[in-house]
C-alpha cells in the first residue's frame, strides 16, 4: 500500500493541471456521473472542532475514496493549520485499500483549484486585482489559483493578525513577483476578485464596500451557522455553487440570507458544473456581482487522488 506525502503529491499535480482536473469533475458531477454519499458530520470537544467523513465514487472509476478530516475552530498547539486530514483510496474492483494520501495537501490543493475554476469562469477577463480574507493553508492554495487563471497584479491581504498579514504578504511578493500587502476595507473597493477562507460567523465585510463587478470566491463557511458574505452582496449578485443539495444544508451564507431576508435558494444561478460543461453561461456583463459559493464535495478529493494515483503508476 502506497503512503503518498504532501511534497509528492505537489510535484505530481501543479495548479494548472488541478485546476483542469476540477473543470471535468464538475462538469461530470453535472451529468451524474458520481456517487457521493451525504458527508457526515460531528462535533467535537464542545465544538472546537467539526470531524467530516466524505466518500465519492466515479461510476466505472478504477478508485473511491474516503477522505476524513477535522476541522478546528481554532489554532491548537503544535499545529500550523485549522485543517487536518487523510485521504484513503481503494480499488474499486477488491475494495482492497490502495493507498493513504495527505489529506491536509488534497483539501487545500482541490479547494483552491475550484477556485481557480470559478475565476476562469465568472471572474472579468481583465481583472488585476485580488483580495483574500485569511492566511491560512487554504488562502495560499486560493491566490496560487487566482494567479493561475488571472493577470494578477496585486493582492490586498486581510487578517485578524496584522503580523500574518504582512508575512503573507510577503510570501506572494517572493513567490509570485505580485505586488501584496495587508489592505483595508477602503481598499476593497478596487478589487477585482475577492476569496474568503475563514471560519468567521459573521460577514467580513459591508456590501458597500465592494464594486461592481467583482467576482467572490467564498469557500470558509460550510456550517449553517458561518458566515463570510454579507446578506446585501447574496441579494444582488449572481450566485453560483458547488452543489445545490449541499448548499442548502451547509452553506450558512446562503442559508442566512435566506432566513433574513427574501432571497431564497430559487434565486442561485447554477452550479458550476453546469458552466464549466457548457450548459449555462457565466458571466452576462462586466456589472454584474458573482459569487461562488462552495462547501467542498468528496469528488473534488477523488479526482485529485486519481490524478496522482494515474501518475505514480505511469
Amino acid at each position: 500500500m502506497l503512503s503518498i506525502s504532501k511534497d509528492e503529491i505537489k510535484s505530481l499535480v501543479p495548479m494548472a493541471d488541478a485546476i483542469t482536473s476540477m473543470r471535468k469533475a464538475f462538469s461530470d458531477y453535472s451529468n451524474g456521473d458520481y456517487i457521493v454519499p451525504e458527508r457526515m458530520s460531528m462535533q467535537i470537544d464542545d465544538e472546537n472542532a467539526t470531524v467530516l467523513i466524505m466518500p465519492a465514487y466515479r461510476n466505472k472509476g478504477q478508485y473511491f475514496i474516503t477522505k476524513v478530516v477535522t476541522v478546528f475552530q481554532y489554532k491548537i498547539k503544535n499545529r500550523s493549520s485549522l485543517i487536518s486530514a487523510r485521504v484513503y483510496a481503494f480499488n474499486s474492483s477488491s475494495g482492497e485499500m490502495v493507498a493513504t494520501l495527505d489529506g491536509d495537501t488534497i483539501t487545500s490543493l482541490r479547494t483552491g483549484a475550484v477556485s481557480g475554476l470559478a475565476t476562469m469562469l465568472l471572474a472579468k477577463k481583465d481583472a488585476t486585482v485580488a483580495a483574500v480574507f485569511g492566511t491560512g493553508a487554504q488562502a495560499y492554495t486560493q491566490i496560487e489559483a487566482i494567479i493561475n487563471s488571472r493577470s494578477i497584479d496585486r493582492v490586498f491581504v486581510y487578517s485578524r493578525d496584522i503580523e500574518s498579514a504582512k508575512f503573507f504578504s510577503n510570501y506572494i511578493i517572493d513567490t509570485y513577483s505580485v505586488n501584496a500587502k495587508p489592505g483595508n476595507l477602503c481598499d476593497l473597493s478596487l478589487a477585482d476578485i475577492i476569496c474568503t477562507a475563514t471560519p468567521s460567523t459573521e460577514s467580513l465585510f459591508k456590501h458597500e464596500y465592494i464594486k461592481k463587478g467583482v467576482h467572490i470566491n467564498a469557500i470558509g463557511s460550510f456550517k449553517p451557522a458561518m458566515r463570510e458574505i454579507p446578506s446585501e452582496t447574496i441579494i444582488e449578485a449572481k450566485v453560483v455553487v458547488d452543489s445545490l443539495s449541499s448548499s442548502k444544508k451547509e452553506a450558512g451564507d446562503l442559508i442566512l440570507a435566506a432566513k433574513e431576508t427574501q432571497w431564497s435558494f430559487d434565486n442561485i444561478y447554477s452550479e458550476i458544473g453546469q458552466i464549466a460543461s457548457g450548459k449555462v453561461s457565466g458571466r452576462s456583463n462586466d456589472n454584474e456581482i458573482t459569487i461562488f459559493k462552495s462547501v467542498g464535495l468528496g469528488i473534488q478529493d477523488l479526482a485529485i487522488s486519481e490524478l496522482v494515483l494515474d501518475r505514480l503508476n505511469s
